[in-house]
């Protein structure tokens, strides 16, 4: 019976049995919102595909694929409006990894996804850019604009907010100013560890708000510190640090759920979740430029193959920092996760894999390590890695090398950093060795392995 999972490969095999594929140069197919192929075909130089022989092809679709052929079949040429149509394909389309077997190799083979929502982890062609290329400076080139960074973990409850607040603090503490954004929009929670959840007064805006109000607005200049809260509490700062801000993911009250439930939507209209995200971030940079500037922008992502998700991991940041346990399910959603941050941007983003909250009794076996380095060997070599470049399984440092960042049952529940009866403990936590390995290995990435003063990293840092 066919089925959404074969009726693809079930089109494939029947176009190379076409009597007119061999005069082909490539097959493009196009599966739209509800699952429907249509096929855009291309015919060599001075090839001309008759109209009846579409029929025959059409015919036989209809008869082999039944609901899942739209009917549609277009052959580049015949018509001169299928020039404009066939050039949007070629924007979209990413070439198909699993050709027909036995068919003309001479023919290429390509493919586009066409779902309503997810676009950010299907429509993967390497034409991406980031939010903006590293080392770009301000409009007005007085500052270089921040190196971007997102946390991201297929499961939630994996510690990935928990890190993300971590490697900030050391980073303050290498003296770089930092910016958080949560963009974990259905369960926030970046805000909880730096002031009670039920002091609403700390909050007046958040990321919710900016995409809603924004999407309204598009040219109304916004007042960028309705949105920006500067962390100054001499509970968890000290002097010499380097400045830490945060926007929020939004004030949690009746309206929230409201404003979230138009959040989504802005994805299905051009791209505009991806350019409100990005102006909320060059907004935080202008307004930040005057008190010293930005150095990271630390992002919290939504668990999951969400939209926003897809866009702050894919599209947006300079890296990642993946989050995983050694489990069939959560290998699933890393292996995606990887295979699309690999094939999204024209520039690949770094990766660096986290085995999270791992480990009995706070050790992790080496037997425990080997495993999940060899899985996560495997995964980087099949989806991340070009097959010319794959380093050894030992190679140090590279994006398959696992930080083992241990279980630690004081950080697996609420981490309230403004509680003076818990903030030295808790920083001495999280100052724990993997979350300043993360940190490090993210300012090797951007050239500054050897910046930061190294007496000022560390668990003495906070005595």
């Amino acid at each position: 019976m066919v089925s959404f999972e074969n009726a693809l490969d079930t089109a494939k095999s029947r176009i190379a049995r076409w009597n007119d594929f061999a005069g082909l140069d490539e097959v493009n197919l196009v599966r739209d919102a509800k699952g429907r192929i249509s096929v855009y075909v291309v015919p060599q130089n001075h090839y001309t595909v008759a109209e009846n022989s579409v029929d025959v092809l059409k015919n036989d679709l209809t008869t082999n694929i039944g609901g899942f052929f739209s009917d549609t079949i277009f052959v580049e040429g015949a018509e001169d409006w299928t020039k404009d149509l066939f050039g949007k394909i070629h924007e979209l389309r990413v070439e198909d990894q699993d050709p027909p077997s036995g068919a003309n190799t001479s023919v290429k083979w390509y493919v586009v996804e066409r779902g309503i929502a997810k676009k950010a982890w299907i429509q993967c062609c390497q034409k991406e850019q980031a939010a903006w290329p590293y080392g770009d400076t301000q409009p007005d080139a007085s500052e270089v604009l921040p190196k971007i960074v997102t946390f991201f973990s297929y499961k939630g409850g994996m510690g990935r907010t928990t890190a993300l607040t971590a490697v900030a603090l050391e980073l303050l503490r290498r003296k770089k100013n930092v910016l958080m954004l949560d963009t974990d929009l259905e369960a926030p929670g970046l805000s909880t560890f730096f002031f009670p959840a039920d002091d609403a007064g700390y909050i007046r805006k958040g990321t919710v708000d900016y995409l809603q109000e924004k999407s309204m607005n598009p040219n109304t200049p916004m007042n960028m510190s309705d949105y920006i809260i500067p962390l100054t509490s001499p509970v968890y700062m000290e002097n010499g640090m380097g400045n830490l801000y945060l926007v929020s993911g939004g004030k949690l009250n009746d309206e929230f759920l409201l404003k979230l439930a138009r959040i989504d939507s802005q994805e299905l209209v051009g791209e505009n979740l991806k350019k409100n995200l990005v102006q909320l971030l060059k907004d935080c940079c202008e307004a930040l430029k005057g008190s010293g500037g930005i150095d990271y922008i630390l992002i919290d992502s939504r668990a999951g193959f969400h939209d926003m998700a897809g866009v702050v991991t894919a599209q947006i940041p300079h890296g990642i920092v993946l989050f995983g346990k050694d489990s069939f399910q959560s290998w699933f959603g890393i292996q995606q996760a990887v295979r699309t941050i690999a094939t999204s941007q024209a520039d690949k983003p770094f990766a660096i894999m986290v085995d999270s909250a791992c480990g009995v009794n706070g050790i992790v076996s080496e037997e425990e390590k080997e495993h999940f380095r060899q899985k996560s060997y495997e995964v980087f070599c099949s989806d991340y890695y070009d097959n010319d470049m794959q380093p050894g399984i030992r190679a140090s440092r590279e994006a398959h090398d696992p930080v083992f960042v241990r279980y630690m049952p004081a950080l697996s529940g609420d981490i309230p950093l403004y509680d003076e009866n818990r903030t030295e403990d808790l920083k001495t936590q999280l100052s724990d060795q993997p979350y300043r390995e993360i940190a490090e290995r993210i300012m090797e990435r951007f050239g500054e392995a050897q910046e930061g003063d190294a007496e000022n990293s560390g668990q003495d840092s906070f005595a």
